[in-house]
């Protein structure tokens, strides 16, 4: 079985050429994937951080301490990094810990919220109303983009499900009724340029969906996983319609 898929595969250069791209592409997409999980978990957690340490600061602690006890108080991503920016502050300051905990988080919404702590402390401005004010802001600017994000990500993925998917298999079936491989008509050249057009068309889908989601690296690796799906399955459904009928 293994030979006859090999066989199958060297029929389709396309598939053998997008083959090893796709393998690549696997390992650059995984690593992408888990730092926009881990932002978004960040993110999450922004809200929540500052309401506890609005919460602290109304009973009388101070900012770093208010710190200090919500890093150790949460088990997340944001409170490990969090702790350990106040464990380098006891050798530099306590702005300067702020300012690599949002560089280590890579995050924009963090590194707002430091710039607007920073702004509040040299204005001297009310903390706890601060922190308390930018916590409901920020969740709510989190659930909108979370549904903005749901709501795109439905149409990026429809569009990639059309063009990756569905667009090969019709083209595949339509082929192989009128012209199985039976029939013995010189079509070598004809299926290369459809392995090359679906491959294309579901390449372009795919960036397309990452750019709307504004993830376009992340898309770009993982387009020859789906390029090659869409290749094979034309070659697939091309040789069982051709068989059928």
């Amino acid at each position: 079985m293994l030979w006859q898929l090999m066989e199958r595969l060297n029929d389709n250069p396309t598939a053998m050429f997008l083959l090893p791209l796709a393998i690549i592409g696997i390992g650059g997409a995984i690593p992408l994937a888990l730092e926009s999980r881990r932002r978004s978990s960040i993110d999450g957690a922004l809200p929540e951080m500052m309401e506890l340490i609005s919460a602290e600061l109304g009973a009388g602690l101070g900012l770093e301490q208010a710190f200090a006890d919500v890093a150790k108080s949460r088990n997340d991503v944001a409170g490990s990094l969090l702790d350990q920016a106040l464990v380098r502050a006891q050798a530099t300051s306590f702005t300067a810990a702020l300012a690599k905990f949002a560089l280590e988080s890579r995050s924009a919404l963090v590194q707002r919220v430091v710039n607007l702590l920073d702004a509040a402390l040299e204005q001297q401005a009310p903390l706890q109303e601060v922190t308390y004010r930018m916590s409901i802001e920020y969740e709510k600017l989190n659930s909108l983009m979370r549904l903005k994000e749901e709501k795109v990500f439905g149409q990026a993925f429809t569009m990639i499900v059309l063009m990756g998917l569905m667009l090969p298999c019709i083209t595949g079936f339509i082929v192989g009724i009128f012209a199985p491989p039976s029939t013995g008509f010189p079509l070598a050249s004809t299926l290369e340029a459809l392995y090359l057009f679906s491959a294309a068309a579901t390449g372009v889908t795919v960036a397309i969906s990452g750019r709307m989601l504004g993830r376009t690296g992340q898309y770009l690796w993982s387009a020859p996983v789906w390029m090659l799906m869409s290749t094979l399955l034309f070659q697939g459904v091309y040789i069982m319609a051709g068989n059928m009928f």
